[in-house]
């Protein structure tokens, strides 16, 4: 019994040397400071890894990235991957691209609000309607100068109209957001540089974890 405490320890302090961040059961917020040696200015990649652990509900993060520029560097792509065993990481959304040259950053990961978008096409096609409409009788008169008149009786008549309108064709696009929360063990902010003048410090993380209810 107690080889079995002792390895669960031992898996559980293993877990968190793999982070640089680590989150205790009831943690919702938390900050890492930039060391000397947080640096993309002699190498290509900077990672930092967020240890949430194993939760047994979904959770939404917020996550703020503060990094200073150091010179004028090549461009820099930074992401937000995820990992259940703090090894194997898979990217989460779009990558942003940091231009160095332009200054200092602030870089915001959020999963609050997703959305989903569905696209129905519509063909064009004639709309018809046909209808009736009636004429009353009435007569008609006709004189000339000598004091002729003649008079013709015209009945009443029905008549029968086709009108066409043409639709043209159209797509409808339905756009829902939802929110449903992440479960990852491992979140990671990850630098690539474009190479080994790609002159970069990282200064700070913040993250924030939320219950999705």
């Amino acid at each position: 019994m107690k080889k079995i405490i002792l390895l669960i320890i031992a898996v559980f302090f293993a877990s968190l040397l793999n982070a640089q961040i680590a989150f205790n059961k009831d943690d919702n917020y938390k900050t890492y400071t930039g060391i000397a040696g947080d640096t993309l200015n002699g190498s290509y990649i900077l990672a930092k890894s967020i240890y949430v652990g194993t939760k047994d509900y979904s959770y939404d993060y917020y996550i703020q990235v503060e990094a200073d520029s150091l010179g004028d560097g090549t461009d820099i792509t930074c992401r937000l991957r995820g990992s259940m065993d703090g090894v194997n990481y898979t990217n989460i959304g779009d990558a942003i691209t940091w231009a160095v040259s332009a200054g200092d950053t602030t870089l915001v990961y959020e999963s609050f609000t997703r959305s989903s978008s569905v696209s129905s096409s519509i063909a064009g096609y004639d709309q018809v309607h046909k209808g009736t409409s009636g004429i009353a009788a009435y007569l008609i008169t006709a004189s000339d100068s000598i004091l002729h008149s003649d008079t013709l009786n015209v009945a009443a008549q029905t008549v029968t109209y086709t009108d066409t309108t043409s639709v043209a064709a159209q797509t409808i696009t339905t756009t829902q957001s939802y929110q449903d929360g992440v479960a990852w063990r491992y979140l990671q902010v990850y630098f690539l540089g474009g190479g080994a003048n790609a002159d970069m410090e990282l200064e700070a993380i913040r993250v924030r974890i939320l219950k999705v209810e």
